[in-house]
């Protein structure tokens, strides 16, 4: 079986929503990824798909999830202390570990996302 060469990210859609998915990652041992962006973002919107290019990189260890900064509840953007786009988040054991904040060459946050990974996996 070939591995797919993408993975779309799953949308976060309130508080409610993540915690069952930092419950479920609990359960598993697995970080997470958070991908805070905003629809109107050009680099956030550039850099969805090598994001999603890196998620099928880690299939089965790791899991990449989306928020919409502008289409969910301000609590779940404050609970990411999110305030630049695009900020991808490494969530491990109920809590943010790591973060690398974008808005540089898609290529080098990509970088910075995968060392971040390998310290956490």
């Amino acid at each position: 079986m070939t591995r797919p060469t993408s993975v779309e990210m799953e949308p976060i859609d309130d508080s409610h929503h993540l915690d069952k998915i930092l419950l479920q990652a609990r359960e598993l041992s697995q970080p997470i990824i958070i991908d805070w962006m905003a629809s109107w973002c050009r680099k956030c919107i550039y850099l969805k798909p090598k994001l999603e290019k890196l998620a099928a990189e880690y299939d089965t260890k790791i899991k990449f999830y989306c928020a919409d900064v502008n289409k969910v509840p301000q609590a779940l953007v404050k609970r990411g202390n999110i305030s630049k786009m695009p900020t991808i988040q490494l969530w491990k054991d109920g809590e943010m570990k790591a973060e690398v904040i974008g808005g540089h060459k898609a290529w080098l946050v990509i970088e910075e996302v995968r060392e971040m990974i390998q310290k956490f996996v």
